[in-house]
């Protein structure tokens, strides 16, 4: 009776524009992997984006196959992918692996919220609905499946969602308090069974948001520890004309810093009075952190960062760069790096988008351990 549920921000196809993840050297077009400012400016060329397939033009990687590999690997049963702008893609590519879906834009933008479910499993219950934010207005949605478990016959509400971007706004409390009311006021959400809410909530554990949703519904991570993350990018800098005057002739380009982070944004929570977690509860990958002290059970960070989470250049030597001031605007100037120092950060040739998938696997209160998770059935099935 258990099924597995997985939440991934996939990195929008258009949203990894080289100028701003000219770090991810795994998926630079050949011609912009070189030395010098290129790759970090609007001379760049086209493709403007990180190689997505083969099709974008020679290169080492491609995001399009790392990321059907990591959904693959997680072996879930319900996945929803946020900053989707390629749904036909993945909807062809996991619907010949047996994945139904549905897809819900964002107001007069390319990307949204998909929703994927395996049909041996589940089928839907009803029409999808969706929702869009009041605050910010036309900006961020919600998108809710209803479900049916063909085994158990047990409803299941799925809810997809990825709110506001800027955590400073504090408008994911105001969505978090949206979203509630849809999930629960709609006259249908009774028999629509319980809910499971994936999402980038864009918000940290413990925040006003993370702590009204998890009045409601349950974390699946029971325990964040120092260090742990759901995203991590490294500093970044592009040169550009200032935000909002990129049409204008009276602005100049200009050497920006977006700075590098690590935090959890990435959630999967449910109605634990009609779900459980089955086995081990999920953990999240940590980096390392000063001395966390002995007490508390926290334990001690790992003395390296975990496998895989390398960004493929070398990192930069201080944050903001010595320099970045005075060379305001001398577009070949770069920031000096620390020869031998790995910079961290993802996308890469193991990790698609600068996101990781977070998964866990849920049964109904009440049940008998059934027939397993598709891994488990995978496992087991005769050869």
């Amino acid at each position: 009776m258990s099924f597995r549920v997985a939440q991934f921000n996939i990195l929008g196809r258009y949203m990894a524009g080289s100028m701003w993840f000219h770090y991810a050297r795994d998926f630079l077009p050949k011609g912009l992997a070189t030395k010098g400012p290129l790759e970090w400016s609007r001379t760049a060329g086209f493709p403007r984006q990180l190689l997505w397939r083969e099709q974008d033009g020679p290169g080492h990687f491609y995001r399009f196959p790392v990321l059907l590999a990591e959904i693959r690997a997680l072996k879930a049963d319900i996945i929803c992918l946020v900053e989707l702008d390629c749904f036909a893609e993945f909807r062809d590519a996991l619907g010949e692996e047996g994945y139904d879906a549905v897809f819900e834009g964002r107001p007069g933008k390319s990307d949204g919220c998909g929703i994927f479910w395996r049909r041996d499993l589940f089928a839907a219950a009803g029409s999808a609905r969706s929702l869009v934010y009041q605050v910010p207005a036309n900006d961020r949605i919600a998108l809710a499946q209803p479900l049916l478990h063909l085994e158990s016959n047990q409803p299941l509400l799925v809810v997809s969602t990825h709110l506001y971007w800027d955590q400073s706004s504090g408008h994911q409390a105001a969505e978090a308090e949206e979203l509630l009311a849809f999930a629960y006021g709609a006259p249908a959400s009774a028999a629509e069974g319980p809910v499971v809410l994936c999402g980038d909530l864009n918000t940290p554990p413990g925040s006003e948001a993370h702590a009204l949703l998890t009045s409601h519904w349950q974390d699946a991570i029971q325990d964040y520890q120092p260090g742990a993350f759901t995203s991590v990018k490294p500093d970044a800098y592009y040169f550009a004309k200032p935000r909002g005057q990129q049409y204008s002739n009276q602005a100049w380009e200009e050497w920006h810093r977006q700075a590098g982070r690590s935090d959890v944004i990435d959630y999967v929570l449910f109605d634990g009075g009609a779900l459980e977690l089955e086995g081990p509860p999920p953990s999240l990958p940590r980096l390392p952190v000063p001395e966390e002290g002995g007490g508390g059970g926290g334990g001690r960070a790992a003395k390296k960062p975990p496998f895989g989470f390398w960004a493929g250049g070398w990192d930069f030597t201080a944050a903001p760069a010595e320099g970045f001031e005075e060379s305001k605007h001398d577009p070949y100037w770069v920031p000096a790096r620390a020869h031998g120092t790995l910079q961290l950060g993802i996308p890469n040739r193991v990790h698609g988008s600068d996101h990781i998938p977070v998964a866990c696997t849920l049964r109904f209160r009440g049940t008998q351990v059934g027939a397993g998770t598709r891994g488990e059935r995978e496992e087991t099935r005769p050869t």
